[in-house]
């Protein structure tokens, strides 16, 4: 969208300061407002010219709100480092860009210095536990899978069908269906997953549009997600680092593989290079993992499934 110009006046209204978006804004590296100080309640609303295009910002330190553009202002709130804020309008105060944000139901400003750009790119996916109601300690493939599907809107079922008819494989071969047939509980002896080839070939039975995206970079699983297609990734449990061992996978003879493996569905990335995931397996559904942790992880295998 094309940044614009606008005139505010004391009678436009909030809802009309969110109209504009903009990805951009110029920073410096000066950390002229970044303290904690008083709390105060004069808020400013005489603003005749302002650059007016809405984007999020994010504090690189503790920093203060003031009530106006300008240091010489009361500060207001105070907010924690990292924070993400929307910045509604830019004012210019001599050399430094002062962003117009709303903090704790106070409007105030707070000074560029002390903020650089955020973006961030998510998809509404709608979340599949693997654990309730449905328990399925092994069945996060097909809960990861699952939720693509149904935020592509081509499938409806619930998880305990799509579990139920997905391609099993009794002798433990991972790379024919899923290994031992059992989501539901523990194998002895049987490393319980399906592999991306199989799931990628049930996935077809919703969509043509499933393709297995194995030996994909970080940077096209991105690419991905800006065309709004999520992927099912093959990762390792709470993202810790992999830990690889042998297995016996039935006909497929014995592999090396990770042992703490996971899948989950990624559905964002950040400016910050998090990345955005709905994990079946958490209680917190969908969170935000580091780049370091999250790349570590997918890097072990680069194993994916995405639905376009």
């Amino acid at each position: 969208m094309k940044k614009t110009n606008i005139l505010i006046t004391t009678t436009m209204s909030f809802s009309l300061l969110l109209s504009g978006l903009s990805a951009t804004s110029s920073t410096s590296t000066t950390p002229t407002e970044a303290t904690s100080i008083t709390d105060g309640t004069e808020i400013h609303r005489d603003i005749t010219k302002v650059s007016a295009p809405v984007k999020k910002i994010q504090t690189l330190y503790i920093s203060n709100v003031r009530a106006n553009a300008g240091s010489k202002y009361k500060v207001i709130a105070s907010v924690e480092k990292g924070k993400v804020l929307t910045s509604y309008a830019t004012k210019k105060v001599g050399s430094t860009t002062w962003h117009k944000v709303k903090v704790n139901n106070k409007t105030g400003w707070i000074s560029s210095t002390v903020v650089k750009s955020y973006s961030s790119k998510t998809l509404n996916v709608p979340f599949v536990s693997q654990l309730s109601p449905v328990n399925a300690p092994f069945g996060c493939e097909g809960a990861s899978l699952l939720m693509a599907l149904q935020y592509k809107g081509y499938s409806k079922v619930g998880l305990r069908t799509f579990l139920d008819d997905m391609p099993k494989d009794k002798g433990g071969n991972p790379y024919k269906g899923f290994a031992g047939g059992n989501p539901y509980a523990n194998q002895n002896g049987v490393f319980q997953s399906i592999f991306p080839k199989p799931l990628t070939t049930y996935g077809k039975e919703y969509s043509s549009k499933v393709a297995n995206v194995s030996g994909y970079s970080t940077t096209q699983i991105k690419k991905e997600l800006d065309k709004g297609n999520p992927v099912a990734v093959y990762v390792t449990l709470d993202f810790k680092k992999p830990v690889w061992a042998k297995w016996k996978m039935g006909s497929a003879g014995t592999k090396r593989i990770v042992d703490n493996m996971h899948v989950v569905t990624v559905i964002g990335y950040n400016s910050n290079g998090s990345y955005y995931v709905a994990d079946p397996n958490s209680k917190k559904e969908k969170y935000w993992v580091s780049k370091t942790n999250f790349e570590r992880a997918y890097n072990a295998l680069q194993w994916g499934v995405v639905v376009r």
